[in-house]
């Protein structure tokens, strides 16, 4: 897992070689997540999930192509942690999560030099860990059980999604993003922690939102932060 994750951070975290540094251009940004599920059960019912807010590992890495200065494009890489916390009928609480490998591709638009425009578009993701926790209480205390997965059954692997956002001066960025596809494998049939045969199949839907919150910085205009006074300050060119 640690060979893996290091080669995708050092795949997002060098800059392509940049033919116009004016209209083609790289982007890191770091994010936090804020997010929660929509999960429909047979009966039928509908399962409520707090707010999960996550701050690691969530590495973006970012192609820019400007047209104009109102309109452009943008793609990369970027990897996350998400999923989601629900409270069983019996009195236990689960965690739910993966991380991610995405490739987005957005529209943008809006003034590029002065930092602000919306965006939109879509990503699709591969579910590569899985990771989950399980309390024997809704208060997450007492004993907890956990497992580990890489490319598990659990999940599907591919989920696609959709997402739109504002970029704001100052490199702040948010983001809602609604995923078009089921987070677990509805279809499993196996262990989970420590229960065998256990079936997916109570749940017909899970979907997953969340709303992001990021700092975004072009990678070519890093020597531009020059530190004065033990702060460090942007020089606009």
């Amino acid at each position: 897992m640690k060979k893996f994750l290091l080669i995708v951070v050092l795949f997002i975290s060098v800059p392509l070689i940049q033919v116009n540094a004016q209209k083609f251009y790289h982007t890191l940004g770091w994010e936090f997540l804020f997010q929660w599920a929509y999960i429909e059960k047979t009966g039928p019912s509908i399962v409520s999930t707090p707010v999960r807010f996550t701050g690691f590992l969530h590495l973006g890495s970012y192609y820019h192509l400007d047209f104009t200065n109102n309109i452009g494009l943008y793609t990369g890489l970027a990897v996350r942690n998400v999923g989601f916390i629900y409270d069983e009928d019996v009195p236990q609480k689960t965690i739910r999560r993966s991380y991610t490998l995405g490739l987005p591709v957005a529209l943008k638009l809006g003034s590029f030099k002065d930092h602000l425009y919306f965006f939109g578009g879509g990503e699709y993701e591969l579910l590569f860990v899985y990771k989950g926790k399980r309390w024997m209480s809704y208060e997450r205390s007492g004993p907890k059980l956990k497992e580990t997965a890489w490319f598990s059954n659990k999940t599907e692997r591919f989920v696609p999604s959709v997402f739109a956002g504002v970029q704001f001066p100052g490199g702040v960025n948010l983001k809602f993003k609604m995923y078009l596809g089921d987070f677990l494998n509805i279809n499993y049939v196996g262990p989970d922690f420590g229960q065998q045969d256990v079936s997916f199949a109570e749940f017909t839907k899970i979907n997953l939102y969340y709303i992001s919150v990021s700092w975004q910085f072009r990678t070519d205009k890093a020597k531009d932060y020059i530190k004065t006074d033990d702060k460090y300050v942007y020089i606009e060119n």
